[in-house]
């Protein structure tokens, strides 16, 4: 049995920057990560067989309205790269097809900015970085699906419109509270606008330079293929036991793990509250990511579809082989990652006669360490638990993207909750 001082459960960034703040205070910290890699539900590997490295999980950064991900950026000088403009277009709305560069129809173009207007207005009802359940907010903690139907929109409106819940929350829009997609559109200054001209940037050397650089400037002890299956709290200590027997001992401890695997993990005393519920209930983030080498395009291409397998397709990398294509989906019930020919099938809606080299996924649904993707709340959620996650449970700190009070589902997201958790324990102790 070996002692510390603090021991963090995870090694994504919330972890990561919980641990390494931590250790920078002069406490002895233990990291116990299950996998055999650090990230999370970041991860940049290669594709397939070939040399080129992309993102499986999250991507992208926006500096410009994301200071924990920008201070990052600054104090590693790590460099940041374009996604490829889009040249061609593909628009599967409302039983139509458009290459217009442009989603909607002129004939909804009034109906469509009205729309716009009035989300725009309800996000600035939201007072970012500060805990969503907010007093008077309560109305749009409803399916998004819901707030959308009540302005009655045009058919490729409002398809376009609940795409959004789809391709940016991983889940269909009734089942992923209108209030967190509001979040972030407040967070780009209440600007639904800011998501399409906003989100482009990306780490050049990948995700992995930003979480490995975390952990270089830490110094902590960290121990790889380490699953925790419980969690004990006893006065004045927190002892985490392995799956292998190990046992550890520490003053306090961060569990920086998803909501959806919380209850793979056995507390005693037992979780209560919103931490308890959360567990049951999951928070609703279910995406499917695939990405495709493609041949045959006459340039980068950009699409979004509703009754598609896909809402999401875009090219991220120009190779010399073709262009490697991203796609999201709503769920896994719409589309098996690991199927191939489904894949593929799936980006011919958007690319008819383009060829399909390959396909390469990962099935962060079926992976017991995220048991889901990035936080989407459910209705209901938001005013129910947000503040009280972000709350001390005994000698214990819960850190995650998916408890963040400003980009919940974002790595700058999950930088502030891991600085909040490491803020809360060094009070503790």
């Amino acid at each position: 049995m070996e002692n510390f001082d603090v021991i963090v459960i995870g090694a994504g960034f919330s972890g990561s920057i919980a641990a390494q703040q931590l250790s920078k205070a002069g406490h002895r910290v233990l990291v116990l990560e299950a996998r055999d890699r650090i990230g999370g539900r970041t991860w940049y590997k290669n594709f397939g067989n070939t040399e080129h490295l992309v993102e499986f999980g999250g991507t992208w950064v926006v500096p410009e309205y994301q200071p924990h991900i920008k201070e990052i950026i600054d104090q590693y000088n790590l460099e940041l790269v374009e996604s490829p403009s889009p040249q061609i277009f593909t628009w599967l709305l409302a039983g139509g097809v458009s290459h217009s560069p442009w989603p909607i129809p002129v004939e909804e173009w009034m109906d469509f900015e009205r729309a716009i207007s009035y989300i725009d207005a309800q996000a600035a009802r939201i007072k970012f970085v500060e805990p969503l359940d907010q007093a008077g907010l309560g109305d749009l903690d409803i399916p998004f699906e819901e707030f959308v139907d009540k302005l009655n929109p045009p058919p490729a409106t409002r398809e376009f419109i609940l795409s959004w819940a789809g391709f940016y929350f991983g889940n269909y829009p009734a089942n992923v509270s209108a209030l967190h997609i509001l979040s972030w559109v407040a967070g780009f200054d209440n600007s639904s606008v800011g998501w399409y001209v906003g989100v482009s940037k990306k780490f050049e050397h990948g995700t992995r330079s930003a979480i490995e650089a975390i952990h270089a400037d830490s110094n902590v002890e960290l121990r790889l293929l380490s699953p925790v299956s419980k969690v004990e709290q006893g006065i004045d200590s927190v002892t985490a036991t392995t799956r292998d027997g190990e046992v550890y001992v520490a003053k306090a401890a961060i569990v920086a793990t998803p909501i959806n695997t919380w209850s793979d993990i056995s507390f005693e005393p037992a979780l209560t509250g919103s931490f308890s519920i959360m567990a049951n209930e999951k928070q609703g983030g279910q995406s499917i990511k695939v990405w495709a080498l493609v041949r045959g395009l006459a340039g980068n291409f950009y699409g979004v579809g509703w009754k598609t397998a896909l809402k999401w397709v875009a090219t991220e990398y120009v190779v010399d082989e073709g262009q490697l294509i991203v796609g999201f989906g709503c769920s896994p019930d719409d589309l098996d990652v690991e199927d191939h020919v489904a894949v593929s099938k799936a980006i011919r809606e958007y690319l008819p006669e383009a060829e399909v080299v390959a396909v390469d996924a990962h099935d962060w649904n079926g992976d017991e360490f995220a048991q889901g993707t990035w936080m989407a709340y459910r209705p209901g959620q938001v005013m129910k638990h947000a503040s009280s996650l972000q709350q001390l449970h005994d000698r214990v700190a819960f850190a995650s993207s998916d408890l963040a009070s400003g980009w919940a589902g974002w790595m700058d997201g999950a930088l502030e909750s891991g600085k909040r958790a490491a803020r809360a324990i060094e009070a503790l102790l």
